[in-house]
């Protein structure tokens, strides 16, 4: 049985792949969020006008788009919805000799991420944290294990003499309320 190769390999053993890479790079604007579009530039070589690009991530194609034949490279528009960020790589291809397509290596990759919405990770902060504040408006002492209170308990000549001190406008004569700390377990 006879299998035909795949002209990618006949161009690649005959040495005719000597087609330079393009650049790949992200432009702005950047996005924000997974709903944001992603715009990925693709360019050749300025000799290679009208080329034809691929777009990959990972070894997946992503998108196809011929440039304009007095431009050596594209935009691509992909949604971020579509994709879940990561690598792209681009390839573009031209007509080589006997009207064989001949294409480029492939570009080097450029990443593709996605920044973390604030409230999220305030909310993950939250749920981490290992400190809960609980107050307390008069008590002697109390010891739990992992909770830790003191106070003084304020005889009625202390709060008198607490008044006749100076104090600023924000002092009040009731008695002080402290906080404690409890620790997660």
């Amino acid at each position: 049985m006879e299998r035909e190769m795949p002209w990618t390999i006949l161009l690649f053993a005959s040495g005719s792949l000597a087609i330079p890479a393009p650049s790949i790079f992200l432009v702005p604007p950047y996005p924000s969020s997974q709903d944001d579009p992603i715009y990925i530039s693709c360019t050749a070589p300025e000799d290679f006008l009208g080329a034809n690009f691929t777009l990959f991530q990972g070894g997946e194609v992503v998108q196809l788009l011929q440039a304009p034949s007095d431009q050596p490279g594209v935009t691509f528009s992909v949604t971020g919805s579509e994709t879940a960020g990561g690598n792209f790589r681009c390839q573009f291809s031209v007509m080589g000799e006997h009207s064989q397509p001949q294409l480029s290596d492939h570009s080097q990759p450029v990443h593709v991420s996605f920044p973390a919405k604030i409230r999220n990770l305030q909310k993950q902060r939250e749920r981490e944290s290992c400190w809960a504040q609980i107050n307390f408006t008069n008590t002697d002492m109390s010891f739990d294990n992992s909770l830790f209170a003191i106070s003084m308990k304020m005889t009625q000549e202390d709060l008198d003499e607490h008044q006749k001190r100076p104090t600023s406008t924000s002092s009040s004569a009731a008695l002080p309320e402290f906080s404690t700390f409890r620790t997660c377990q």
